[in-house]
């Protein structure tokens, strides 16, 4: 493509392939757990530590009105509560609970399983260059994004 950076098209679009391939095989290994690719993310999240919905849209990269929803489903689910923040009186933490590290454990399990299978096919040094990579981008993109602030260009 015109005027863009060697390589970037490219990687942009073997980027939304394989991010719509591993949401289908999210889909898939949720699914034996009543689950769904975008719980088991909230879900991931609220495990690795109590946090604000806004804190989980931020980090997933989604809107914090859908994090939101997928949160209060499974808070009525009983796999996450919300609990007081000590820094900020409106804005609760979601936790894991008992139960939801139950589910979670399940859906690590099974994806744990396939990754192994996965793995078979591809050098471990071949994914941690990919994935440092990744972050670096990822880490520009944010930066870009945050400076431009709702700007289209």
């Amino acid at each position: 493509m015109a005027g863009e950076p060697e390589g970037l098209w490219d990687l942009s679009l073997a980027v939304f392939r394989m991010n719509g391939l591993l949401s289908r095989h999210g889909e898939r290994l949720t699914a034996p757990s009543g689950q769904s690719g975008a719980r088991w993310q909230v879900l991931g999240r609220a495990d690795d530590a109590p946090r604000t919905v806004a804190r989980m849209a931020r980090e997933l990269g989604f809107a914090r009105q859908s994090v939101q929803r997928v949160a209060d489903a499974l808070a009525a689910d009983g796999l996450v509560a919300y609990v007081d923040n000590p820094s900020d009186r409106r804005a609760r933490l979601v936790t894991i609970t008992p139960e939801g590290s139950r589910v979670l454990a399940d859906i690590v399990g099974r994806y744990g399983e396939w990754a192994g299978e996965i793995a078979k096919e591809l050098d471990a040094d071949d994914l941690r260059s990919a994935g440092a990579a990744l972050e670096r981008i990822a880490d520009v993109l944010e930066k870009d994004l945050n400076e431009r602030k709702g700007r289209l260009s």
